[in-house]
This record gives C-alpha cells, structure tokens and sequence, in this order.
C-alpha cells in the first residue's frame, strides 16, 4: 500500500562550510535573527553577491532574498557560530534593478 504525501528530508544534515543546503519548503519565511549579518551588492546591473556572517551562539540556517524572483532561488546556508559565506550569481538578465532584501530562515 502506498503512503501518499510523505517524504524523506534530509535535514540537518552537515554541510560544508558556506556551501548552500538543499531548500526546504516553507510555509512563511521569517526574517533571520538579527545576530546573522548580510549584505548584497550588484554589479553592473548583472552580478548580484550576499556575504553572510553568523555572528549568533548557535547555528543558523538562512537564504538570501531579493526584490525580484530568482530561477533557481538561492539555497539554504546553514552557517556555525562564526562562519561566514557568500552567495554569488550571474543573472543572465541586464538591466533589471536587484536590491538585496535581507535574510529569512530557511
């Protein structure tokens, strides 16, 4: 007989250090707290890039987010106490006006 609706997450599973987890579904992301710093940059119009730091006592899992939709959306950083990271991208698209949001749990 078949389960319909379940699934296997691989959650909280190690990740390198920086290296972005695989996206879980969320109901309502909620911004990151507040010890999680971020900042984003655009250059050119194309390049956009979020440095990360988790500044917190605790480990934090967080995602970049944007004014504008990103196909794909950036993953899930899970960021140890003191670790930092950086999400970078090519947008193939020129022109578009990118504004960094912030940072909401993942």
């Amino acid at each position: 007989m078949a389960l319909a609706g379940t699934a296997v997450l691989g959650v909280g599973q190690a990740h390198a250090a920086g290296a972005p987890a695989p996206a879980a579904p969320a109901l309502a992301a909620a911004p990151a707290p507040s010890c999680v710093e971020g900042a984003g940059a655009v250059v050119f119009f194309r390049y956009v890039t979020v440095w990360m730091t988790n500044n917190c006592a605790t480990t934090q899992r967080v995602t970049p987010t944007w004014n504008l939709e990103m196909d794909p959306a950036p993953g899930c950083y899970e960021l140890q106490p003191g670790e930092k990271a950086e999400f970078s991208r090519d947008k193939p698209i020129m022109g578009t006006n990118w504004k960094f949001q912030g940072l909401v749990t993942c």
